[in-house]
């Protein structure tokens, strides 16, 4: 299937029910993952605590440990998702040691892919290619996702913050490993869509390098800027089933050299980020020498620039891809129709010339990387404190409106790595900021393919 053409997305595709049918994505408790249907649920078992890699050290040990390791895992995620409502559906047997939850706009074969679309789902025969190392036994559920990738809400709760707004798109796959409904999951990222979700969650999250052939069999948002990507509870555990499923290669001894990441100067100059997660970004300069990184300084120039563009041309290529198929997604809520109103409104000749950029930033930004033998650059993932759900439901839409100069204040940080795409790693920092807790986090963003070398850095500077 190739991932550009929508129509080969949705043959055999169902589309029933009405605007009064069950929405998958309603929560039978207040939204906040502690109403009615909370109560009465019992305690993760201590089982499935600690690492992966001391699970999978104890079940070569102890085969009976494994069983029973495996059924309470099953059994949790049923409970869990009771709470949190994270998922699509559960595959009614499997119950490996490493669970694997995916997204539900990627095809899995023996799921039913919906898209996070009341009234849409089909029945693939095959499986994406981002799943190509995963076992399939290893694939228990499907996660929610909002409206099209494009909405504001996915009905989840929060583990991490109770009443919190864990984030849009991607969200189910972050609920669902901060809740420990499954070990890792695998979601999609077009403009933060893992990077942020992941911060809200308190976990980790890894946008992919762009890369056309993993996004076969993924339903088409922004074909320039899609990217797949994973989460996992910590970086060991990220490291642990990317090499185990051949995502990522461990680095040999000769690749485990003293590292240099770049703090960005434009974030230190932004007027529009909040004092306190600028204080924390400054603070990475004394907290992380003296752990095998080196921090320096770069400007990004014209990529800095073209982070309002990108969402422009993010929501142009939205249009293009879903608009020829609403009447399979009808009835669709106001704040997707809204972001598919605002695509339409940019000329395609604007969305070509964003399109013309990217390899040049790429290829500029790079060489002066390449010169200054930085590794990676760093940025918060997001310049403010995470707004409530009450707050998000007030939005329009997801997107700002890309016709308002203005609107640059709020593009965020997440659209650089996108426009480029080269991979992201965010990392929830362990700070928490005034307001309900909201979870700080940080981004590194390497070269195309340094994914491995993302997690490594990571590891040095956060243990």
């Amino acid at each position: 299937m190739e991932v550009n053409d929508m129509a080969q997305f949705f043959p055999g595709a169902i589309a029933g029910g009405t605007a009064d049918g069950p929405d998958i994505g309603r929560r039978d408790d207040d939204g906040t993952g502690t109403g009615p249907a909370a109560a009465g649920h019992r305690a993760m078992p201590s089982i499935l605590s600690g690492s992966l890699r001391d699970r999978f050290r104890a079940a070569a040990e102890n085969p009976e440990w494994a069983k029973a390791c495996a059924e309470s895992g099953r059994q949790w995620a049923r409970d869990a998702d009771e709470r949190y409502r994270a998922i699509s559906e559960m595959h009614p047997t499997r119950q490996p040691l490493l669970r694997v939850g995916v997204k539900d706009n990627i095809h899995c074969a023996g799921f039913s892919t919906r898209a996070g679309s009341r009234r849409f789902r089909t029945y693939p025969g095959e499986t994406a290619a981002v799943l190509a190392g995963v076992p399939a036994d290893h694939i228990t559920c499907k996660t929610q996702l909002t409206e099209a990738t494009l909405g504001l809400d996915a009905g989840c709760g929060n583990p991490l913050a109770p009443g919190g707004w864990p984030g849009a798109s991607s969200t189910g796959s972050a609920v669902a490993v901060a809740a420990n409904i499954c070990d890792v999951a695998v979601g999609t990222d077009s403009l933060g869509s893992v990077r942020i979700p992941s911060m809200a969650c308190g976990v980790v999250g890894l946008r992919m390098t762009h890369d056309e052939a993993l996004l076969d069999g993924v339903l088409p948002v922004s074909p320039s800027l899609d990217a797949v990507g994973w989460f996992a509870r910590t970086l060991d555990d990220l490291r642990f089933a990317l090499e185990r499923f051949e995502v990522v290669e461990p680095l040999t001894p000769a690749e485990r050299k003293p590292l240099r990441v770049a703090l960005v100067t434009e974030v230190l100059g932004d007027d529009d980020c909040e004092p306190g997660i600028l204080r924390a970004y400054e603070a990475l300069t004394d907290t992380t020498t003296g752990h095998g990184v080196d921090v320096v300084r770069i400007a990004l120039g014209d990529a800095w620039k073209a982070r309002l563009p990108a969402w422009a041309l993010c929501a142009r290529e939205a249009f293009d891809s879903l608009s020829p198929h609403t009447g399979l997604l009808d009835p669709l809520g106001e704040d997707v129709a809204n972001v598919l109103r605002l695509g339409e409104g940019v000329a395609r000749h604007e969305a070509e010339e964003v399109r013309a950029l990217q390899r040049p930033l790429g290829e500029e930004l790079r060489a002066r990387l390449d010169a200054l033998e930085i590794d990676a650059f760093v940025l918060p993932v997001y310049p403010f404190t995470l707004p409530s759900p009450e707050a998000v439901h007030s939005w329009p839409m997801l997107f700002p409106d890309v016709r308002d100069p203005a609107a640059e204040a709020l593009a965020g940080y997440t659209p650089i790595a996108s426009l480029l795409g080269w991979p992201a790693l965010s990392v929830p920092t362990g700070g928490q900021s005034s307001g309900g807790g909201r979870q700080l986090g940080v981004q590194l963003v390497g070269r195309p393919g340094a994914e491995g070398l993302l997690i490594e850095m990571a590891e040095r500077m956060f243990a």
